[in-house]
């Protein structure tokens, strides 16, 4: 799997607030094991992935798509749009 995938995962987490540990108990798995997906250490699974986008609420192709430099992009084009 493309390795922007797995910083994408931790970078959509983090801006929603969520702690590994919350990710982890909602996909019933380790915080470790966990954290070996966000790091790219293991190979995920298209079920896996599905279930990752579900606790992120957000789609599998958001992840896939996801720029952390269009995010605030867009907020810094929001606030000048306020002024």
């Amino acid at each position: 799997m493309n390795p922007a995938v797995y910083k994408n995962i931790k970078k959509i987490r983090e801006l929603k607030n969520l702690t590994r540990d919350h990710v982890a108990d909602e996909l019933k798995m380790s915080t470790s094991g966990y954290g070996k997906i966000e790091r790219g250490e293991v190979d995920l699974t298209v079920s896996k992935l599905e279930k990752i986008a579900e606790v992120l609420d957000v789609s599998i192709e958001f992840i896939f798509r996801f720029d952390v430099s269009l995010f605030f992009e867009n907020k810094t084009n929001r606030k000048r749009d306020l002024l």
